[in-house]
C-alpha cells in the first residue's frame, strides 16, 4: 500500500474501532463548547479542548477528525432540544417550547458559541453549510409540527406557524441578550394572543 492509500484508509480504521463511551463523548463535546465560548473560533485548538476534557489527542481522534467537527456536533445537538412537541394542546405546547428556548438562550456559554460560529460562518463554508442546514432543518420541523397542530384548531389562528415561532424565539432571545425578562403569566397572554382567530381581530 502506498502512502496515499494508507492515509485514505486511516479514517475508516478509526471509524470501525470507535468506542461507545457516550459519557466520555459528552464530556469532550461539553469541553469543546466551553473552549469555543472562552477563546472564540480561532482559539479553539485541539490542545485546549483535550485539556478541558482531560483526554488525550488519540482519544479525541478516535471520535472526530477536527475540533470544528466536534463543536458543531455538540452545538447542533444542544439546539435539537428546541423542538416543538405536539401533544394536542397548542397553547400549553407553545409554552413548553418557549421555556425551552429561554433556557437555551440562558445557557452558560451557548450564546457566546452562537456568536463565534455565526461570525466564522460568514467566511468559512465548513462552518456555514452544516450550521445553516441544522438551523433550517430544525425550523422546518417546528413549523411543520406547529402547522399541523394549528390546523386542528377551530377556528384556526390568524397567524401562520412560522410567525408564531419567530415571535416566541424573539422573546426568548431578548430575555437574555437585552435583559428583558418575561413572567409565566405574560408568556401565556402572549401565546393566547398569537393563537387568536382571524375574526377576533375584526
Amino acid at each position: 500500500m502506498n502512502p496515499t492509500q494508507a492515509k485514505t484508509a486511516e479514517p475508516e480504521r478509526r471509524g470501525r474501532g470507535r468506542p461507545r463511551d457516550s459519557g466520555l463523548q459528552e464530556r469532550i463535546k461539553s469541553a469543546a463548547l466551553m473552549v469555543l465560548a472562552r477563546h472564540g473560533y480561532s482559539g479553539m485548538t485541539l490542545e485546549r479542548v483535550c485539556a478541558e476534557a482531560g483526554v488525550t489527542k488519540a482519544t479525541f481522534y478516535r471520535r472526530w477528525d477536527t475540533p470544528t467537527a466536534c463543536v458543531l456536533e455538540a452545538f447542533l445537538e444542544v439546539w435539537s432540544e428546541a423542538d416543538f412537541k405536539d401533544t394536542g394542546a397548542p397553547a400549553a405546547d407553545l409554552e413548553v417550547f418557549a421555556h425551552k428556548l429561554i433556557e437555551l438562550y440562558g445557557h452558560s456559554h451557548l450564546g457566546a458559541c452562537s456568536v463565534a460560529l455565526q461570525t466564522e460562518a460568514r467566511v468559512n463554508q465548513d462552518i456555514a453549510v452544516p450550521l445553516f442546514a441544522g438551523t433550517k432543518g430544525r425550523r422546518s420541523r417546528n413549523t411543520g409540527a406547529l402547522g399541523q397542530a394549528l390546523e386542528r384548531m377551530s377556528p384556526p389562528p390568524a397567524l401562520p406557524a412560522a410567525v408564531i415561532l419567530n415571535a416566541l424565539n424573539g422573546v426568548a432571545r431578548n430575555t437574555h441578550t437585552l435583559n428583558w425578562p418575561v413572567s409565566d403569566d405574560e408568556l401565556r397572554v402572549l401565546i393566547q394572543s398569537l393563537l387568536t382567530p382571524a375574526q377576533a381581530h375584526r
